[in-house]
């Protein structure tokens, strides 16, 4: 039987040779000391490894013999722990080496699920990837899709989003929109649950995809969409009928709180103009041309992805000559502000400016309760009543026109169309705000 210090005495030879202990035990394996030819030993557990028809000597390495309490290694006695731990595995009919390599597996496998969980991406590292994502598409709406999602979910629900996203379930997505629901939100309850459902859909396909949309590499191995199995709330959803009548436009046009200035002119020129109070906001002072009188909606903040250049009529072009004097050393036409100061490159959100109207409209009883959306489909009604044909309106309005003709041949641009339409919409319009002077000055002119 070896000592440590027996071992340390064994002299090395010009080449490596082996030596066994004696255990005088049959059957279990040896444990074997190999020393090299510089003098370094180690240990090995010696076995025989049975096969098809034979038997053969086979060596596992257990590691360096430990020559000092500074050295790294194996003592004596840690050899003989892990010898007599080779010997019980073949106690039990099992191969040294197939187990060895076995349990190398499932502590690699083991390895990898604790690097994957923390890889592991949560639910608010999904709905940021998400943001991202629409953000680089250059879909404008992912400003107020952020800011709803931090509203309704971020700051309700601290714990809830730093949840791994691959264990919320559907309950957690009903008590989100629950908590709305009780609150008294009704159709942003459905726009929240999309912002959800549109957000796992991006998950679902995320990991596979080679472009990232965060600075980690994380991963949400998502395996369906939880969103998908709470309905939406159908009663919700009112199909816009809203038409602002003349006699209220005439109110709000001179009423709108002279306080809230950058909204008043928001809605003065969304009604001149018919276009979409969200594209309106986003227009910059270099988007407007003063010499012909035309702005232009760049194709990053169209609906449609498509530049959209829009005539100013008179009244159109009095608004902005008026909002040049206040806002014109901005970068955009209706800068956002912060506790009464205006802000230098950014832009007023779609929520300040409906949530203004929707108070504005609460509080005048003169005026019928509108939404911020019912503007542009109050625009759309009355250039008809002025006699603008249908087709200039949807051109004036950047619709979307799907026949083959307009989405693959007619590239004109129907500037002289929509710049007479939006003339005499913009005349129209006078009258309409401006009836009793209207009619004196035709009065004169004609006597």
């Amino acid at each position: 039987m070896w000592t440590d210090r027996s071992i340390k005495a064994i002299q090395s030879k010009e080449r490596p040779f082996r030596l066994s202990e004696n255990t005088n035990r049959r059957g279990g394996g040896r444990l074997v000391l190999e020393v090299k030819e510089n003098g370094a030993k180690y240990f090995f557990f010696q076995y025989f490894r049975k096969q098809v028809g034979k038997s053969k000597r086979t060596f596992v390495t257990i590691g360096r013999f430990k020559e000092s309490a500074k050295a790294t290694g194996f003592s004596l006695s840690d050899a003989r722990d892990e010898a007599l731990k080779y010997e019980n595995i073949l106690k039990q009919g099992l191969d040294v080496k197939t187990s060895i390599e076995e349990g190398k597996m499932e502590e690699q496998e083991r390895i990898r699920k604790v690097d994957s969980a923390k890889l592991q991406g949560s639910l608010g590292q999904l709905t940021d990837s998400y943001l991202a994502a629409m953000e680089a598409d250059g879909k404008r709406s992912h400003e107020s899709v952020r800011r709803s999602l931090r509203i309704y979910l971020d700051e309700p629900f601290p714990k809830l989003i730093k949840r791994k996203a691959n264990t919320i379930e559907a309950d957690d997505i009903r008590l989100i929109l629950s908590r709305m629901i009780d609150k008294g939100v009704t159709t942003h309850t459905n726009r929240v649950r999309s912002y959800l459902h549109a957000a796992f859909s991006h998950g679902l396909k995320q990991d596979n995809n080679p472009r990232r949309y965060s600075k980690e590499a994380i991963k949400f191995n998502l395996k369906y969409n939880p969103v998908s199995f709470v309905p939406k709330q159908a009663d919700f959803e009112r199909v816009g009928e809203h038409v602002i009548s003349e006699k209220e436009i005439k109110i709000i046009w001179k009423e709108l709180p002279k306080e809230s200035a950058i909204t008043s002119w928001a809605v003065k020129l969304a009604l001149t103009t018919g276009q979409r109070l969200g594209e309106i906001i986003r227009v910059r002072w270099c988007d407007i041309d003063f010499d012909d009188q035309l702005m232009t909606i760049p194709a990053t903040v169209s609906k449609n992805k498509i530049e959209h250049i829009v005539p100013l009529g008179d009244l159109s072009w009095a608004v902005i000559e008026e909002m040049k004097e206040i806002t014109g050393d901005y970068k955009y036409l209706f800068p956002s502000s912060h506790k009464g100061k205006m802000k230098k490159d950014k832009h007023i959100f779609n929520t300040t400016i409906s949530k203004v109207i929707r108070e504005y409209s609460t509080e005048h009883k003169k005026v019928r309760k509108f939404l911020a959306r019912d503007i542009r489909r109050t625009v759309k009604t009355l250039m008809g009543k002025a006699g603008i044909d249908k087709a200039i309106r949807d051109r004036i309005q950047n619709h979307s026109l799907q026949d083959v003709s307009s989405k693959h041949y007619d590239r004109y641009d129907y500037l002289p169309e929509k710049q007479q339409a939006l003339k005499v919409w913009n005349d129209y319009l006078d009258l309409i705000i401006n009836p009793r002077e209207k009619v004196t000055h035709i009065s004169k002119r004609c006597g």
